[in-house]
């Protein structure tokens, strides 16, 4: 009878991990994949745990070889159960992962002829400790850029712990190298790159990877890898450049200093590595992060160095290495200038297909991609994902660049030429899409600073100080536009790559305006609530303990605004409130002194058409400049924008720092949310903002929240929201005292929730907010004012007894709102 030949042989190398490797073939087990498709060879290395009689004593479906090779090696095993593959496309899987279902099928679906396929390893760590989460987060981040759209594949992806090739192109490269006990994939990936394999991430084709690693067998890899890296430099010299060791060459003080003691006095670098070992459990438990980052790396690196140094012997053989190393000439770099225009660029580029690029426009250079030896070359896909994600440099260019339309033939009947008295400016918006141009405050006078706009999307001021002569001010203003680097940088995006598509809905948003007894203001804010323009949202005004029947009258007179009153005096009282009156699932949020832009909720809801998204942000910008008090808080204190760029956060992207400087993320005046969040993780802490003793926090400790809980918080600068700043030095002195107060009643309200563990909140307060902010600039004021940064630090300083007592007040007052886990049923207070 005629054996099936199969299509896959799964080659599994183990080294005395007998139970890992039965887990391993019992998820082969579960493949979607007909087990006479494929066969499965576990090639044992120099065993002695029994793992050859336990693979052959189960009753596995698919058919099992094992070998055992003489020589010793994760590489020797893998090409010694190769060489005896029958299948045509070899997979090649490590003991620690478990294969989920669709595994096989997806290898076996991406397979090409000169195709190599990595698949995902999801690691499945579940440690605790620094260590694990620092583990977890590497093999995250390695996967995901793998996945990236125009990453560009070289020799390091690939990893032969989930890998899969045709055996014909794993023989004619050679296999994997015997002599290498480390980096064997690194090496073999360099040769695959050299024979033309073209690399592909397949996602699917996913495992869970146990990784054992802790922190001795993290050090004893370092080693390997050193002595490895040196090995594949004797044999590739051209990759010299491009390994760590590289840097003991290096001619600077501390590579000397290294090169010394790992050469000429190895045990004094021991001694200091068993010292800086036995701090990192002492700077784990008393939460000091960034020390232990550096220390695991001081040791790991260490490691790596000396091994690599045992490795060449003398610091002869390394200057050798580094004369041996060879470098690409300049007919391998294609020098790229943007403003030929992007259709004769991605030409250039597929027709050269260069191994490294500079990217300039004009004559600016602005990028550079590296030629890598053993990476794809440079394509049209790559340098869209360039200037997608990495172009990050400021970049002035020419008119022919620009892509704006044509400029009007006359001046704006808008200014008048009048220069004006005072330190205020006027304030304007032009619509470059269409050269229009808008006043903020009616006439526009000099100095004015103009918002630059290309539809909804903002793109940066540009100040006008001085009137341009008679009949040039377009011309100059293109001028100014084309030479601001932030300006410039965003329309070269947006000429170039392809735009986000539109959401598909416009989804019900309910628009809660909290306010106390300023009906001039709410009016002003109404007016332009009623102005936006989006087809379905409701809009709620929620009158805060009022002193009078005013705010209701207002509310009345004015079609589709509902009247809600809230007697317990505090503005997060108000937005809980305001939840509870919600009708949608969109809940957004704005301040009476506030006036939203008529684009503002199409960018809220454009943001949350992302699904994984939970709260929405946008850009506030100041409704006026016309004090001294106001261009201080805009300019030197950085008003409360957050900038012009697009940006999302998790805790998977964040630091403890970064978590906690909160309000690096929004204001409450201009901020959105999934109404599912507040049945989740409760509403505003009541306990929190103005109203109450701690005079603020209620915004930023929901933003810190979410956050630590995993949720995704989004920035669109598009929705934008005008707000009235200060307008004497008075007042903008009480808002620094509230802003101190406030964010020491956050950071204690963070405490208390655990949302961050204590040691690590009060490091953050002591080393980053009250030394880095608040010290830093009564030192060294720099643009600052002392008196304003003496007034927050009195602030701060009565935050713990506002905090008492703001407490106090919200647990007499009624049952804490911060625990809420249904928004239909009866508060109640939980610990």
């Amino acid at each position: 009878m005629n054996k099936t030949r199969p299509a896959l042989s799964v080659v599994i190398p183990s080294y005395n991990r007998s139970q890992s490797l039965l887990r391993t073939l019992v998820a082969l087990r579960a493949q979607t994949l007909s087990p006479l498709e494929f066969e499965v060879i576990v090639s044992l290395d120099a065993n002695s745990d029994g793992s050859a009689e336990a693979v052959q004593a189960g009753d596995w479906p698919f058919a099992v070889k094992v070998t055992a090779p003489q020589t010793r090696g994760a590489a020797a095993a893998r090409n010694a159960g190769a060489a005896i593959a029958e299948a045509p496309r070899l997979v090649f899987l490590d003991d620690d992962i478990f294969a989920c279902p669709e595994f096989l099928g997806a290898h076996l679906d991406a397979a090409e002829a000169n195709r190599v396929v990595v698949g995902q390893s999801s690691p499945a760590i579940t440690g605790k400790d620094w260590f694990s989460a620092r583990l977890r987060i590497w093999w995250q981040d390695r996967f995901h850029n793998l996945g990236r759209d125009g990453h560009r594949f070289g020799y390091t992806d690939v990893m032969s712990g989930n890998l899969s090739l045709d055996k014909a192109l794993f023989d004619r490269v050679g296999g994997f190298d015997n002599s290498l006990k480390c980096r064997e994939d690194y090496e073999l990936g360099y040769r695959l790159m050299r024979a033309g394999a073209k690399l592909l991430y397949a996602p699917d084709a996913c495992g869970l990877h146990h990784d054992q690693s802790d922190m001795r067998r993290n050090l004893a890899r370092a080693g390997a890898e050193g002595a490895a890296d040196v090995r594949i430099a004797r044999k590739h010299p051209e990759l010299f450049s491009f390994k760590m060791m590289a840097n003991l060459g290096a001619p600077y003080v501390p590579a000397r200093v290294l090169r010394f003691v790992v050469f000429r006095a190895p045990a004094f670098g021991r001694l200091c590595q068993k010292v800086l070992i036995a701090t990192i459990p002492v700077l784990e438990q008393t939460g000091l992060r960034s020390l232990w980052n550096k220390s695991n790396h001081a040791v790991w690196a260490y490691s790596y160095y000396t091994s690599a140094a045992r490795e060449l012997g003398t610091i002869a053989a390394l200057k050798e290495a580094a004369a041996r190393a060879t470098t690409r000439t300049s007919a391998d770099i294609l020098e790229i200038d943007l403003l030929d225009g992007i259709d004769k660029v991605l030409q250039r580029v597929a027709a050269k297909t260069p191994a490294g690029s500079t990217i300039s426009i004009g004559e600016w250079e602005i990028a550079e991609i590296r030629p890598q030896p053993g990476s794809e070359p440079i394509t049209a896909r790559h340098l869209a994902a360039l200037l997608r994600e990495r172009l990050d440099a400021w970049a002035p260019f020419a008119t022919a660049g620009a892509g704006l339309p044509e400029l009007p033939s006359s001046d704006p009947k808008c200014i008048d030429a009048v220069t004006r008295e005072g330190d205020g400016y006027s304030l304007g918006v032009v619509d470059i899409s269409a050269w229009e141009l808008t006043s903020r405050n009616g006439t526009l006078n000099y100095p004015m600073r103009l918002l630059i706009r290309r539809g909804p999307m903002p793109l940066g001021w540009i100040p006008f100080n001085e009137p341009p002569p008679p009949g040039t001010f377009w011309r100059q203003l293109r001028r100014q536009i084309l030479n601001d680097p932030g300006i410039s940088l965003r329309l070269l995006r947006e000429q170039m790559l392809p735009q986000p598509a539109q959401a598909a809905s416009a989804p019900p948003i309910s628009l809660i305006i909290c306010t106390r007894d300023r009906t001039g203001n709410l009016r002003r804010c109404l007016e332009a609530v009623l102005a936006i323009d989006y087809a379905d949202f409701e809009i709620i005004v929620v009158d805060n303990a009022p002193t009078s029947d005013a705010t209701r009258v207002l509310a009345a007179s004015l079609t589709g605004v509902r009247y809600v009153r809230e007697d317990t005096p505090g503005l997060d009282w108000a937005r809980n409130r305001g939840v509870r009156e919600a009708r949608h699932e969109i809940v957004a949020f704005t301040d009476d002194d506030t006036q939203p832009d008529r684009f503002w909720l199409r960018g809220i809801a454009a943001a949350f058409s992302e699904n994984s998204i939970s709260a929405v942000t946008g850009l506030d910008l100041p409704m006026k400049l016309d004090t001294a008090a106001q261009i201080y808080f805009e300019d030197v204190y950085r008003g409360m924008g957050k900038g012009f760029e697009p940006w999302s956060h998790s805790r998977q992207t964040l630091s403890d720092e970064k978590l906690l400087w909160a309000s690096a993320y929004g204001v409450g005046a201009n901020m959105a949310f999934r109404r599912q969040v507040f049945t989740k993780f409760g509403l505003f802490d009541p306990a929190l903002d103005v109203g109450t003793a701690s005079r603020g926090g209620g915004d930023i400790e929901m933003f810190h929240r979410l956050l630590s809980s995993g949720e995704r918080l989004s920035y669109a600068p598009e929705a934008i929201v005008w707000h009235e700043h200060r307008r004497d030095e008075k007042a903008l002195a009480r808002q620094f005292r509230d802003n101190g107060t406030g964010f020491a009643c956050y950071l204690l309200t963070a405490a208390r929730n655990g949302t961050l563990p204590r040691r690590t909140i009060l490091y953050f307060a002591l080393r980053h907010w009250i030394l880095g902010w608040l010290i830093a600039r009564l030192i060294r004021p720099g643009r600052h004012r002392r008196s304003f940064v003496v007034a927050e630090i009195m602030g701060m300083f009565g935050g713990y007894r506002a905090y008492r007592k703001a407490q106090a007040v919200a647990i007499g007052t009624k049952p804490l709102e911060t625990n809420f886990r249904s928004l239909d049923g009866d508060c109640r207070e939980t610990d």
